[in-house]
């Protein structure tokens, strides 16, 4: 059994050194994907709030279409950044329940209000917001040896 040099060591400590780093450069399209749903959302709730049967006709056809271009853009992903699956629960399992008691509140009380449709709107996005910029687990996984996982091609 071949004892490695130090030259060896060192070459490898960087070359693992450089693929965490390019890992997790590359884990940062979640947040990108969490903002985008959530401009979307405000785009949709308004549209169903004020814009009436044509309103919610375009924001069902939108909402639709966001959802497939994300989904494919995010399959389509490399890596997959540490703790997304919780970020996803929390993040569009709060915005489904915002989202859900606007619709019901504002169509039962304030169809057409803007002044609850506009703060309602932007309020129901803000699990997606919080949890885009949910402080990432860089640091503890650069101590624990790593902070993505890449995909197989």
């Amino acid at each position: 059994m071949d004892v490695p040099t130090r030259r060896e060591v060192e070459s490898t400590l960087a070359d693992a050194n450089g693929a965490r780093t390019t890992l997790a450069a590359r884990g940062g399209w979640l947040r990108k994907y969490l903002l985008v749903f959530a401009v979307g959302s405000v785009a949709v709730v308004l549209l169903i709030g004020l814009g009436g049967r044509t309103g919610a006709t375009v924001a069902t056809m939108l909402w639709l279409f966001l959802v497939a271009a994300m989904s494919w853009w995010g399959a389509r992903q490399r890596v997959i950044p540490r703790g997304h699956k919780l970020r996803n629960l929390l993040g569009f399992g709060g915005w489904g329940v915002l989202y859900g008691a606007t619709l019901l509140v504002g169509k039962s009380f304030f169809p057409s209000e803007p002044a609850f449709w506009v703060p309602a709107a932007v309020l129901s996005a803000v699990p997606l917001v919080l949890v885009a910029f949910w402080p990432s687990r860089r640091s503890e996984g650069q101590r624990r040896g790593g902070v993505a996982t890449a995909r197989n091609p």
